[in-house]
């Protein structure tokens, strides 16, 4: 059964036992004020002819005239008579048919002691039978229904059947209605699941439910977001893969171009051999380099980290970046605000934290003019350590400064330089797992800044190992 007829048949049921439940309480409630209005009825009828007949045993005839006189105005009289002898009238002279009078008399023979029939003589041996109208009806009437329809020629059964039977159509209705209206965000988010599976990424359906504001129209404007977010990696994909096919098939043709030159020109091996292993080192540092940021992008287990010296670890990169800046004449410095305590630690895994601040040195050192000079700096805010990388290279163009954190992203300003293209991907990710964030800025006249900032350790934190 599909889910809108669950719904449709769930309301339906519920409208249904409401009525009859409300049905069976109206009757309920009726017959229960019908029956105590009979026996309150009932009870004073059977008191005032009691009375009736005391008063006409003292004072005869006159004595129960004059109490159906006092009487007169209230509606509980009409229903008590007093017949003498064979008379079709009462002593009041209210008619009544003879056949109820001869009923009446026969009944009071065979119950001498009823409340209801009694037949008395006056002194002079007069027959006078007492009864109150209505005495062989012991059931109470039920009240007249409230479920009436005006100017309607018909029984009152089928007012309230027709009245009844409108209630429950129109029950039926709402229930269509309000299913249809549950029912119908369901399937369009089911439509847009159907289409997101066969690869229509560009589906969107908050649009169609926007006149709503509940808890599906909430589902349909995260399914957007998934929705988005889903193209967004899809798409990444596919420049990733466009990138790494690109980047390989250069360094492959390459090695066959010179696996050709070998062959042609067998006295040059040796020189082509180290082309070729050059070549070879390249693509093994770009493969290398796609498994970590690939790791690093996919994978749902964090980084084990431990508590880590902070001046050291920066000490440690400045002595080994030096090296390779003193051959292009340049120098990697150091400077450390002066309330940075000697002990400072960071929760972070060594190895790619060296990675990451590795990555960025190395690029500024690259893009450095001769002579220039590196410099390390390391602050801190209330809560971050903030430590800048700054170069005095020709730094990025402002519009593409946003993009150099993209995989394979190349700068104008990185023409001709070597590198794959990967390593500000993975520095930032790298950062990222390390719950921090690096950001790009250019500095004047010349030159861009790199920042790096990281939480501090919060106090009493473990310095075992530990996941982020």
């Amino acid at each position: 059964m599909k889910l809108f007829q669950r719904i449709f048949a769930t309301f339906c049921a519920v409208i249904v036992c409401a009525i009859f439940v409300a049905s069976f309480s109206f009757w309920l409630v009726q017959n229960t004020l019908a029956e105590n209005q009979f026996n309150q009825r009932r009870t004073i009828e059977t008191t005032l002819m009691g009375s009736i007949i005391s008063a006409f045993k003292t004072r005869g005839d006159n004595g129960a005239r004059e109490i159906l006189t006092e009487w007169k105005d209230s509606p509980v009289s009409s229903a008590v008579y007093v017949i003498q002898g064979d008379e079709k009238k009462d002593i009041l002279n209210r008619y009544i048919d003879n056949y109820t009078i001869e009923r009446a008399r026969l009944f009071a023979a065979n119950n001498p002691h009823s409340n209801l029939v009694r037949i008395e003589y006056d002194r002079f041996g007069e027959e006078y039978l007492f009864f109150i109208k209505g005495w062989d009806n012991h059931q109470a009437q039920r009240l007249p229904s409230p479920l009436f329809i005006p100017g309607l020629p018909l029984a009152p059964i089928w007012h309230e059947f027709i009245i009844l039977s409108f209630i429950i159509i129109v029950g039926l209705l709402m229930a269509y209605i309000l299913a249809g209206n549950i029912a119908k965000p369901i399937r369009i988010l089911g439509n847009g699941m159907d289409r997101v599976a066969n690869g229509e990424l560009e589906t969107r359906i908050s649009q169609q439910v926007d006149d709503r504001d509940d808890e599906l129209s909430h589902l349909a404007i995260q399914f957007d977001k998934m929705v988005e977010k889903l193209e967004k990696l899809v798409a990444k994909e596919r420049h990733l893969l466009h990138h790494v096919s690109h980047e390989m098939r250069s360094p492959l043709a390459r090695m066959q171009a010179i696996v050709g030159l070998i062959q042609a020109q067998p006295q040059k091996q040796e020189q082509y051999l180290k082309r070729l292993e050059g070549e070879l080192t390249r693509m093994d540092t770009l493969v290398g380099e796609l498994l970590t940021l690939s790791r690093l992008e996919t994978s749902n287990m964090a980084l084990e980290k431990e508590s880590l010296k902070l001046l050291p670890f920066l000490g440690n990169l400045v002595e080994d970046n030096q090296s390779i800046a003193q051959k292009n004449g340049q120098t990697v410095a150091l400077s450390v605000d002066g309330k940075i305590p000697e002990n400072t630690t960071v929760l972070a895994n060594e190895s790619y934290l060296y990675r990451a601040f590795d990555n960025v040195i190395r690029n500024a050192v690259n893009y450095s003019p001769e002579g220039s000079t590196i410099l390390i700096n390391i602050g801190q805010d209330h809560k971050h350590w903030i430590i800048d990388v700054t170069d005095n290279g020709p730094g990025v163009d402002e519009m593409q400064l946003p993009h150099i954190f993209t995989a394979f992203y190349r700068a104008d300003s990185s023409a001709n330089k070597p590198g794959t293209g990967l390593g500000l991907a993975l520095t930032q990710h790298i950062i990222e797992q390390h719950c921090g964030k690096i950001i790009a800025e250019n500095i004047k006249p010349n030159g861009l800044r790199m920042r790096f900032i990281l939480p501090k350790k919060k106090t009493g934190s473990k310095t075992e190992k530990s996941a982020n």
